[in-house]
């Protein structure tokens, strides 16, 4: 995972937003799962990226940016039944996640500024994650928020008709 980070960082897309930071995070800082001192989030920074940690900044900074990378959780995002029904102890380290529904439409705001088009993949792992394990409660719930992030694109399309979305 972290040479993933560092392959993102190669490759430079304008919209990343998910969990993960603890990849993006220099060995010698507590949590890290780096082997080196590579702080990538430093370097995103000084590449141009808004950095924003919680729903409240992804509300309030991300549509301005015009790079923007998002780390919700150090692992795993966690998913919508455990944030917005039960609120239980999952969600005490990191209570403000945003939606997967708010980083879909943040992702089109930022991404709609670029006038030759733009490719976007959405994707809800926390389905497949819910499913190995047959919690069927957590896969269904995730599945829900994906279909309203399809919503979301399709509103889209609407305003920008030369839009495809793809959903697999």
């Amino acid at each position: 995972k972290a040479e993933i980070v560092s392959m993102f960082y190669d490759v430079q897309p304008e919209v990343m937003l998910g969990g993960g930071s603890a990849y993006f995070l220099p060995e010698s800082v507590p949590g890290s799962k780096r082997k080196d001192n590579e702080n990538y989030i430093d370097k995103f920074k000084q590449a141009g990226y808004t950095l924003v940690t919680d729903a409240d900044e992804l509300k309030s900074q991300g549509p301005q940016s015009n790079k923007l990378l998002g780390l919700f959780h150090t692992g795993n995002l966690d998913g919508v039944l455990d944030r917005r029904f039960l609120k239980n102890d999952v969600t005490k380290k990191f209570p403000n996640q945003p939606d997967l529904t708010e980083m879909t439409q943040t992702a089109l705001d930022v991404l709609s500024k670029n006038k030759e088009g733009f490719f976007l993949v959405v994707e809800s792992a926390l389905i497949d994650k819910a499913s190995h394990p047959l919690d069927w409660e957590r896969a269904f719930y995730n599945t829900i928020m994906l279909d309203q992030s399809v919503e979301v694109a399709r509103k889209f399309v609407e305003a920008h008709p030369d839009t495809l979305i793809i959903v697999m």
